[in-house]
């Protein structure tokens, strides 16, 4: 049996036509965290904010929000709700205009899908003091088990493996960041290995056993 049965390039628009658009009816683990991190009134822009529910529950908290995406029926499915929307193409992120100016930018599960990632960031950069950033920790036990037992390489999406173009363990993320200058404030994995007795290994060892992991990063003064 093949890995992809839905091997394609990934329009986006096309996917929300064919999936049927419908914002999320609760917030994600990650997005759970990132609501309390983020205090009322900060003005926030979700870039590649897909059907997340978080946009809505941050206005509702008081916060100034703003999405981007590269799909108009995302785009305007905010708008509807009274958040502003603005089209963005992060191959093409330099190209994108007027972006404003944020407290916070979040890309939640986004970085891993681009070809240009420190392109990105320091793109947007210019435009935020903070960073809201998850990923998926590629050395989760989870894909090193695959890997030993299965021999087959980390599998992170659902229809091919060009949609993920980078890949992260939690310790070299946070190098990454480091080597493009952002200060790590604070991290912590939202979900992993975990439950009632065991939520303590995710914490204590994120790098093994945390699986998407929130990173806070401060935009250095330039």
């Amino acid at each position: 049996m093949t890995r992809f049965p839905n091997v394609g390039r990934l329009d986006y628009s096309d996917y929300w036509k064919a999936r049927g658009f419908e914002l999320q009816s609760k917030l994600r683990e990650r997005e759970v965290l990132m609501l309390k991190l983020i205090p009322a009134g900060a003005r926030v822009l979700d870039v590649g904010c897909g059907n997340s529910r978080l946009p809505v529950e941050l206005k509702e908290k008081g916060c100034t929000v703003a999405v981007a995406d590269i799909s108009p029926i995302v785009l305007d499915a905010f708008h509807k709700r009274g958040i502003s929307a603005i089209t963005m193409d992060l191959d093409a992120i330099t190209e994108t205009k007027e972006i404003g100016s944020y407290d916070y930018i979040i890309m939640s599960e986004v970085l891993e899908h681009t070809r240009n990632p420190e392109e990105i960031l320091k793109t947007l950069s210019a435009h935020t003091t903070h960073f809201m950033l998850t990923v998926p920790n590629t050395a989760f036990y989870k894909f090193r088990l695959a890997l030993f037992f299965g021999g087959h390489a980390i599998k992170q999406w659902a229809h091919h493996p060009s949609e993920h173009l980078r890949f992260w363990s939690h310790s070299d993320f946070k190098d990454w960041l480091r080597g493009l200058g952002f200060i790590i404030e604070y991290t912590r994995a939202s979900n992993g290995f975990a439950s009632r007795r065991t939520s303590f290994f995710k914490d204590l060892w994120p790098n093994l056993f945390g699986h998407q992991i929130v990173y806070l990063c401060k935009v250095p003064a330039s």
